[in-house]
């Protein structure tokens, strides 16, 4: 008690001098613009000095704003851009910020987008917008055009500022009578910037191909004439797509392959499909079919059905993020999240693990971790989104083209050697995915190999992610976010969130289907900005319960497993303290960077197993403690079921307890040669407390996490997204 005492004494003598300090400046601050800076003209020049962006712009438009009339106030593009955008997201919050500032009205931003006509069919205004952008940059002569439909309300609707009827199919062939159900936008994206922009829409309802064919060529040569560069067209694994590709040029049988089609007889350009539409149809298929034959053996659903069940008894994860969910994939199948996990080299290390402990419902599942690995591989190759990734995540460069050639040519070697009861894959109806990793991988090489080696201008590198339809999906998002609850507008309020999209470059959506040595000798750790971390006082705890809760820690014991698995855990926290800590000898006390360290080994094989270089190898000290605290997690949370009052104290408590009562150290070697302040904390205990506050976090979620799978969704993905998906896809 005299130590928490002291504590508090020692927090609040620093609260006071934080206050001190902070009144003293602000004081400095004050006097020295009344002394410095007397006239207004100066105050600007300091503030455009020390600010800039928005912050300036709304303190010198309120400035301005005092001396001029109302009805003549002018608007900056800064000012344009905020209002806009802030509309845009939210006309009430709009509306009550337009009482804090002087912003132009609701009508006066409807106004300036009524400039430009948004109506069916390719956008004039964005090609007179483009032809002048690439005039002046030469980035955007390199372009990747995506299309894809998005499902809409089918409703009949009177315009009266246009003077017709709008709902019906539009697509610059003559009036139809029939209700669109789906809007098709045909975007173009650059692969040098980041930079995108759609060129066209259209109201249809299941497009043909020979329609879509035309319009994709249309756009080609639209684009061509302003001077931008198609190289390649992306799209999903639609059967009208296929379909569309084969009509302009496109050979896709795997003997004859050609992924290669021109416009005009000049414009040569590449099919592509979209990678993350592959890797869904590729995890439905496995799912689906329950298994595939390859020559070396059989690739089984059964495994990761196997893992998911095996984890939900062990309680703890083998690095990775299987769930039932994953498993029972139905309800959310067009989430590209839960595939990329299903198939992701995490899933395989676990398996593969597994397999070599000797475990028996994983003998034999060599062939479907090698399977999994190639999706993967494969995976981040065709999705490479950050020019200083290293590995197979790195963009396509001329350092690594020819290994990426090597890798494309023995994963599609591989996919046409896979089979179902004995019937060639690529022959059954299951064979999208593994024609569309083919064509995907060979038309992105032939690009790469052209950008990177031709004589003018090449480029340094490819980001592959540029020809994906993620940016149309994001694009999609955004349009559905502009109506709040309404996520299912209609034809006129697509094309008017459209028009605003058009204007305004800040729309983001969330989802859619991206040290100084310090010398030691004070604290431990030094948080420096970061949000502090004040442990509330365990003085009200009560010592019987956890005395209690001790006869009950004596009889709970670990597997092998749980061991190895809280090793890989201490070592994402080890990281992510060492980040903060100031003292080598702590670091010393965390990490051991001599392997010898570690004689009790056997429990340090998993994270062995899957570590590439970049994973901690905890000390045995820190491995002792995170197994001391989850046993007491378990006899608070898991047998004790206590869920509410003083969980995470508890659970420190009685770790803490049950250790002194072990070692004063806290399994740490006395060998730490700081002393610290009488009354301050030891290092030992810092280490201890920023442990067990990670851990406890961690475990606590985890946990959370289990229950609702298991009561909540009754360890089934949940419905939401599946209903949700069935009324867009209904139109209604």
């Amino acid at each position: 008690k005299e130590k928490h005492l002291q504590n508090k004494i020692k927090i609040l003598q620093q609260r006071l001098k934080r206050r001190d300090t902070k009144i003293k400046s602000l004081k400095s601050l004050i006097i020295n613009i009344k002394k410095n800076v007397p006239s207004s003209d100066k105050v600007t020049m300091m503030l455009e000095e020390q600010f800039g962006g928005l912050p300036l712009a709304l303190f010198l438009h309120e400035r301005k704003a005092k001396t001029a009339k109302k009805k003549g106030t002018r608007y900056n593009t800064e000012m344009k851009e905020f209002a806009k955008t802030l509309y845009f997201y939210s006309p009430k919050a709009y509306k009550y910020v337009r009482t804090l500032f002087l912003l132009p009205h609701h009508s006066t931003i409807r106004s300036w987008m009524s400039t430009m006509k948004c109506e069916p069919g390719f956008l004039e205004g964005v090609f007179i917008f483009l032809k002048h952008e690439v005039s002046k940059n030469t980035w955007l002569q390199d372009c990747s055009l995506v299309y894809d439909s998005m499902s809409i309300r089918k409703q009949l609707i009177w315009e009266s500022d246009t003077g017709k009827y709008i709902g019906n199919v539009e697509i610059g062939f003559g009036e139809s009578s029939e209700l669109a159900t789906e809007v098709l936008v045909i975007m173009i994206v650059s692969l040098t910037k980041q930079f995108k922009c759609p060129v066209g829409f259209f109201y249809v309802n299941k497009i043909d191909s020979s329609i879509l064919s035309t319009l994709v060529s249309t756009a080609i040569i639209k684009l061509h004439e302003i001077g931008i560069k198609v190289w390649n067209v992306t799209c999903d694994g639609a059967s009208a797509n296929v379909q569309c590709f084969k009509k302009l040029g496109c050979n896709f049988d795997i003997n004859s392959l050609n992924t290669k089609f021109t416009v005009q007889n000049s414009l040569e350009v590449y099919a592509t499909f979209d990678a993350c539409h592959m890797l869904k149809l590729a995890r439905s298929a496995l799912a689906d079919k329950r298994f595939f034959q390859s020559d070396n053996g059989d690739i089984k659903w059964s495994y990761l059905c196997s893992l998911n069940t095996f984890q939900n008894n062990l309680g703890l994860k083998f690095a990775n993020k299987l769930t039932a969910q994953h498993i029972n994939y139905r309800n959310s199948v067009m989430k590209v999240k839960l595939a990329a996990q299903t198939l992701s080299s995490g899933v395989a290390d676990a398996i593969e693990y597994l397999c070599q402990k000797g475990e028996s419902s994983f003998q034999n599942s060599e062939e479907t971790v090698y399977f999994i690995r190639q999706i993967d591989r494969l995976f981040d190759i065709l999705n490479s989104r950050i020019p200083f990734s290293k590995g197979y995540k790195s963009p396509i460069h001329p350092g690594n083209i020819n290994t990426i050639k090597s890798v494309f040519t023995d994963t599609t070697n591989y996919l046409k050697t896979l089979k179902f009861n004995g019937i060639p894959l690529i022959l059954s109806g299951r064979k999208m995915f593994l024609i569309g990793f083919i064509v995907t991988m060979t038309s992105t090489l032939e690009i790469a190999y052209e950008l990177l080696g031709r004589s003018q201008s090449p480029l340094k590198y490819i980001l592959t992610y540029k020809m994906s339809q993620d940016h149309l999906e994001l694009f999609f998002g955004c349009i559905r976010s502009r109506g709040g609850s309404n996520n299912n507008p209609n034809c006129s309020q697509f094309k008017k969130t459209l028009r605003q999209l058009l204007f305004t470059k800040n729309i983001t959506v969330e989802s859619g289907n991206c040290s100084n040595f310090v010398a030691p000798g004070g604290d431990a750790l030094d948080f420096r900005s970061e949000k502090r971390c004040i442990i509330k006082s365990d003085e009200n705890l009560d010592e019987t319960e956890i005395d209690n809760y001790l006869d009950i820690l004596s009889s709970i014991q670990l597997i092998e497993y749980t061991n190895e698995i809280l090793d890989y855990i201490a070592g994402y926290i080890v990281k992510n303290i060492c980040k903060k800590v100031v003292c080598p000898y702590c670091i010393d006390l965390l990490v051991k960077s001599d392997l010898t360290d570690h004689s009790y080994v056997k429990d340090a094989n998993f994270t062995s197993f899957v570590n590439r270089g970049k994973l901690k190898i905890v000390s045995s000290g820190v491995s002792l403690i995170i197994q001391e605290l989850e046993k007491s997690f378990q006899a608070v949370v898991v047998i004790n079921k206590k869920l509410h009052n003083n969980v995470k104290q508890n659970i420190v408590m009685l770790a803490k307890k049950n250790i002194l009562n072990k070692s004063t150290l806290f399994f740490f070697p006395n060998s730490h040669p700081i002393t610290v302040d009488i009354g301050s904390p030891s290092h030992e205990y810092s280490l201890f407390t920023a442990l067990s506050q990670s851990f406890v976090n961690i475990r606590m979620r985890h946990y959370a996490k289990e229950i609702n799978s298991k009561q909540v969704f009754k360890n089934k993905s949940s419905l939401r997204q599946k209903l949700t998906k069935l009324i867009l896809f209904n139109n209604i």
